[in-house]
Formats: C-alpha cells, structure tokens, sequence
C-alpha cells in the first residue's frame, strides 16, 4: 500500500473500507475485529435491544436518557433519516411497560416531525392495560400527567415531554 494513500486516511482526507483497513491492521500484526453494538440513539430499535441487553428494565432514568439522545437526533435528522429511525418494530425489550414506552415515543416523534406514524405502534401488544409512572417520584404525578405527550399517555405511560428532551 502506498504511503500517500495511509497518510490521507491519518489526515481524513480518505474513508477507508473495512478491507483496506484489515489490510493495514494485518500489515501491523494484528486482526481487526468488527463488532457492532446497538446504538440506543440511532434508532427505536437500537433502544429496544439496549433496553434488552443491558437488562434496563428497572433503570427508568438511564432509559429516559437514552430516549432523549434518540430525540435530539431525530429532531436534527433529514426526513427520510426520521422515518427509518422509527419505521421497524422494535424487538420486545422483556417489559410490556418499556414496549408501550417505545410506540408512545414513536407516535410522538412521528407527529413532531409529520411523518406517517409506524403500523408496529399501534398494535394492541403496545398498550398497558393499567397505568404507568415511568417516574417514581409521587410527588411529580400532577406535572408529569399534564405534561406527558396523548401518544403515550392513551398507551397509559407518563412522562413529562419535557424528559425526552435534551437540555
């Protein structure tokens, strides 16, 4: 491999395929390894298996957290960026609680962003049939139900729109 051709990718003038940069690697005695990991910001989808695989089921303040990078990134993507990152139905997360979470936010996002709202999201599996805080906090219910967005709050999960927002 040319030098010039390593010292534009250590610049950033070149974008290298995983080949060229398994040949660089090799070249250096290593392997190159490739692992992805689901990315709870990129997608519903990515949440669901963060959710899922990082057994987040009883952490409701890291969930809401990563759900609000996944908004922030939705808000400034391209429309058609938007419509991916809530089209697939999301693998089950192992709690019907957080699998109502993700429609609701899905139908919410869809709205803000007047994109069709996926079909996954309204299946009857996304409803609770009781009540949810996603909050513990008692104290917080009367501003949490004021605020929380229609989309989650007929699938009976609250939270305050104001959650899922990153300041």
């Amino acid at each position: 491999m040319a030098t010039s051709t390593v010292h534009r990718i250590e610049r950033g003038e070149m974008h290298p395929t995983v080949e060229l940069l398994s040949d660089i690697v090799t070249a250096a005695g290593a392997r190159l390894v490739v692992e992805p990991q689901p990315d709870p910001a990129a997608s519903l989808v990515g949440l669901a298996l963060t959710i899922r695989d990082d057994n987040l089921i009883e952490s409701p303040v890291t969930v809401v957290r990563h759900a609000a990078e996944l908004v922030s990134r939705f808000m400034t993507a391209d429309r058609e960026t938007r419509g991916r990152m809530i089209a697939a139905d999301p693998p089950s997360t192992g709690d019907p609680r957080w699998d109502a979470f993700l429609a609701g936010v899905a139908e919410w996002l869809a709205s803000q962003a007047g994109v069709p709202s996926p079909r996954w999201a309204s299946r009857p599996k996304r409803f609770l049939s009781h009540g949810w805080w996603v909050s513990p906090r008692r104290s917080l219910r009367a501003w949490q139900f004021a605020g929380t967005p229609a989309s989650l709050q007929k699938r009976g999960v609250y939270l305050h729109r104001e959650s899922l927002v990153n300041v």
